[in-house]
This record gives C-alpha cells, structure tokens and sequence, in this order.
C-alpha cells in the first residue's frame, strides 16, 4: 500500500502550507472557545483575574509541562518495549513521542501511534493491542489519581465539587479495573483469533492484559505506570500553578476531581490535540469544584497556551523522522504483515506469568 495511504489518519504527509493552518485552525478554535466562556462568565471576572496575573507563576507551569513530557515519554517507550515488543531507534522513538505529545498531526484515536508501531516492525493486531496500552495507562493512572482524590474529598467532607463528582472518582475506577483484569484472564485467549466484533474484543483483552503484566512486574516495566504517573501530576501541578498566577489556589483533591472529569480526552487521543473540546470542558469542571469561573478560563488556556506552541518547533522538526518511519515499508508490505480476513489474526508476544 503506497505511503501516503498508510498515513490517511494522520498529517504527517500533508504540505507544509496544509500543516501551517491546521495548526492555526487548533489555535483558532481554543482562542474561540475560551471568548465563548469569557463571555459565559462575565468579561468583568475575566478581565479581573487577568489584573491579578503573577507572572513568576510562568516557571512551575512550563516546568510543569516540561516534566509531563518526560514522563510521557518513559510511559511511551515502555509500551514498546514490554513483552519484548517492537523496536524503534531512539531518534526515531523521540521524534514520535515528540508528535504524540504535541497531539496535533493526527485526526484522534491513537492513528499516529499505529502508524508508529506498523513502521516499527509491528504487524496491524499487534500495533493496535499497544496502541491500547498506552491509553489504557493513561486513563488507568488517571483512575488512581481520581479515587485518590475522590477519597481524600470525601473525608475531608469537602463541600466542593459536589458528591456526584467525589462519590463515582472514589469507588468506580480501582474496582473496575480488578474486573478488567480477571476478564482478560478469563477471555482473552478464547477470542484471540477471533475476527469482527468478537475480535475486536480480543484485542482489547489482550491490551488489558498487557497493562496488567506491566504492573505484576514492576521491576522490570516499572517506567511505563511510573512515566504516567508523572504525566498526569504535572499535568494536574501545570495548571493549579496557572491558577495560582490568576490569584486562586485551590484545595487540591478539589481541583483534581474538576480537572479530571473535565479531561474528556488527552491531547495524544483528542482531534486537533483536543482544540477547543478541552478549552470548553475543562474550565466548566473546574469552575463546579470551586475555582472562579474568570480563573479558570484564563489558566486553562494559558496551560493549553503554553502546551500547544512550546513542543510545535520540535514536532514540526520531527517530520523528516515520521516520514522515514512510514517510508520503511514497501508497498504491500502492511498486507503481509497483517492477516487477511480469513485467516488467525497473530498471537502477541507473550511472556510466563
């Protein structure tokens, strides 16, 4: 199949020019959602929270930023590396992580992290099982930091956000994630060749399976939680430290609990790195936990700011790189790799335990 096919999900083909409004169609539609809010709470609260601006605030959120990077990337580069899975070069591994990053060379879903993986060596189940992986880290790690923070309001009887917000952080999330990993135990091995629905199914056990290994073994894979780990608290640090340069400093089981259940998607999974879905959702949640409106709106986007242009350079340097990665398979290529529709789709790499 001729590159510029395999990379349909994705913008890592596109010309430049095409890649210069996208970008500047993301930046629009964040600078568009926050007047919508601006306007929602009040121009007046905005435009106070603005006067209160602490610019020495700057520091702790673009480090902040900087060390979600770091941990997003030792996340990523355990997903590869796990069950002994396919190998990129270094270079090749920060340029992609670099781009994930970011979030804005792909439509959503995870379709840059496929192609990544496909150009690594993997074969099309394998490549979507740890496409999985590393959302089923993100949102597991997310699900830590919420019931954690659901607890912690809980008995602290934070009068703020409301009990429908503390309430479902605080007892879904780890239970859930014990059942997942019993059914995957259970089913996993039943539809691994399984094709259609069923199939899809099977790929997704085997996903929860792998993530589970990773924390059966944490001396071996324990980047790849750990990695998240940092992601999700800098991520969370970034942003209340924006608050704090608009004048509030919130509770911080408070601000978690808003921050996540706001959180939709993360930049790697959302369209456009989220653009606009997130400046919408994120101040809303935040607000309802207790931060003044004109506050949230004016940290989240300058988090989402800050976010957005500071990995652009480096993201728009990668693209030689994303581009050599889709240039290592020959036409055909993906065909041989994957299995057609009639045949066993391929075991993943397994390992004892």
């Amino acid at each position: 199949m001729p590159v510029n096919l395999r990379l349909s999900h994705n913008y890592v083909d596109r010309r430049t020019l095409d890649i210069a409004k996208l970008v500047l169609l993301a930046f629009a539609l964040d600078v568009a959602a926050a007047v919508g809010l601006s306007s929602v709470a009040g121009f007046s609260a905005v435009h106070a929270a603005l006067g209160r601006f602490t610019p020495i605030w700057l520091v702790p959120v673009a480090a902040g930023i900087l060390l979600s990077f770091v941990g997003y990337y030792y996340a990523y580069r355990e997903t590869y590396r796990a069950e002994e899975g396919p190998t990129l070069p270094a270079r090749e591994l920060r340029s992609v992580v670099v781009a994930g990053f970011g979030g804005f060379f792909a439509h959503g879903a995870s379709a840059m992290d496929q192609y990544a993986l496909e150009g690594a060596g993997a074969d099309e189940r394998e490549a979507k099982v740890r496409v999985g992986v590393l959302g089923g880290l993100e949102h597991g790690t997310l699900g830590i930091i919420g019931t954690a923070a659901g607890v912690a309001a809980l008995v602290s009887f934070r009068p703020a956000p409301p009990l429908d917000f503390q309430l479902p952080w605080a007892v879904i999330p780890i239970p859930g994630m014990l059942l997942a990993f019993w059914l995957a135990d259970r089913y996993r091995d039943q539809l691994r060749s399984r094709t259609g629905f069923k199939g899809k199914v099977g790929i997704f056990l085997d996903t929860i399976h792998l993530i589970k290994h990773m924390f059966r073994h944490p001396g071996t894979h324990w980047t790849g939680p750990a990695g998240m780990l940092v992601f999700w608290l800098a991520e969370l640090g970034a942003i209340w430290c924006a608050l704090a340069a608009f004048g509030f400093r919130m509770n911080g089981a408070s601000f978690a609990l808003g921050y996540l259940t706001g959180a939709v998607f993360t930049r790697r999974t959302g369209p456009l790195a989220g653009a606009g879905i997130l400046m919408l959702c994120l101040p809303v949640t935040i607000w309802y936990s207790g931060a003044p409106f004109g506050a949230a709106v004016a940290a989240v986007f300058l988090v989402r700011f800050l976010s957005f242009w500071l990995p652009l350079p480096f993201s728009i340097a990668s693209l030689p790189t994303l581009r050599a990665i889709g240039a290592k398979q020959e036409p055909g290529a993906e065909g041989e790799a994957s299995s057609s529709p009639g045949e066993p789709a391929i075991e993943p790499r397994r390992t004892a335990g």
